[in-house]
């Protein structure tokens, strides 16, 4: 194992595209637990941290940054919808914890050319999503920068009766599920880069709005951690990934059975051969992934309220490490999918 000091001299000269977003969240993960305390529940390396205060009430809080260009293009998205989106990113960690909405603070960084107007509108969107979901927006802070708009929303809420989806909580059996369709926003974001798709209007329009106005599933969170899931998170980079990143949290392996994945059927022509990286790779579909347990899969399934995102199991928990996509339960291994990187890859 390398020491401290051989591991110091080695990252010197380690750029963060050396490495990706992974790993350098894990070390910084290692750096935070020197800091860490008695009443951190759940830390660095979930969806969202918990609190516990002495009170009968854990705190969750989490923090979330978009940045122009890089998470939004301007000629894309209106002022509003980047003042919503950036809430709903936020507030998806929130719903992956099963977790309940309380407050939010959201600081903005823009150029001094930026036109006012602009940013009212941008604060108007938080606003409007933030009563929408039953969030106060408690305060932020701005500055100015030579660079991009950034945005960068931070969200507290609370957690009924102590019930807690955590990434580290899944076992070899449990069953996988997700709310909603797979790969919506991906598609949208080729469709708006101008991709040239075999697809109806409506199902490009539908893609564009999953891209630029997603909504966080906290009535969805809130229904997984009533009955009895223990286990969960939001999909944010990949259906592929965050099932990847559940099951090596939780310590095994996992199965994600491709025949049932909810994909649209626009999507599957669209794209051809490359619709099972838009689907499982593709990234931003901010809905919930959960791994429950096999006895209460069935009830919930039946009992699930149609007024929520459709609720599909898409795979299993087993003995062993990594992810593995299949052609369905007991079929065919294929080949993984070509994940989009968010960050410096």
């Amino acid at each position: 194992m390398m020491n401290n000091a051989r591991q110091t001299q080695d990252l010197r000269s380690v750029s963060l595209a050396d490495i990706g977003e992974a790993d350098l969240l894990r070390l910084l993960a290692e750096v935070a637990s020197a800091a860490s305390n008695q009443s951190l529940v759940v830390g660095p390396g979930d969806d969202a941290a918990v609190w516990r205060s002495g009170s009968a009430v854990d705190v969750v809080l989490t923090q979330d940054a978009m940045v122009e260009d890089r998470d939004f293009r301007r000629v894309w998205i209106t002022p509003q919808q980047i003042g919503a989106r950036a809430l709903h990113v936020a507030l998806s960690d929130i719903a992956g914890m099963g977790a309940r909405p309380a407050w939010c603070l959201a600081t903005l960084c823009a150029p001094g050319a930026t036109l006012l107007d602009d940013v009212l509108e941008i604060q108007r969107g938080l606003v409007a999503a933030a009563r929408d979901t039953g969030c106060a927006l408690a305060g932020g802070d701005v500055s100015d920068t030579a660079g991009p708009i950034v945005i960068d929303v931070a969200v507290g809420g609370t957690l009924d009766g102590g019930r807690c989806l955590r990434r580290d909580a899944g076992r070899p059996g449990d069953v996988l599920v997700v709310t909603g369709t797979m790969g919506r926003a991906a598609a949208g974001l080729r469709a708006l880069d101008g991709a040239k798709l075999t697809a109806s209007e409506p199902s490009r329009t539908l893609w564009k709005a999953a891209l630029l106005a997603p909504r966080a599933r906290i009535a969805e969170g809130l229904r997984l951690a009533e009955a009895g899931a223990r286990c969960g998170g939001d999909i944010s980079d990949g259906l592929a990934v965050d099932a990847a990143r559940t099951a090596d949290a939780s310590g095994c392996a996992a199965e994600v059975w491709l025949d049932h994945v909810p994909v649209d059927p626009d999507l599957r022509t669209a794209f051809s051969d490359a619709w099972v990286d838009i689907a499982l790779g593709g990234g931003d579909d901010f809905e919930l992934l959960a791994a429950l347990s096999p006895v209460v899969v069935g009830d919930l399934l039946r009992g699930w309220p149609t007024h929520l995102a459709p609720l599909r199991i898409v795979g299993r928990l087993v003995e062993g490490s990594g992810v593995d996509v299949l052609t369905a339960e007991g079929g065919d291994r294929v080949a993984g999918p070509v994940v989009s990187s968010r960050h410096w890859r």
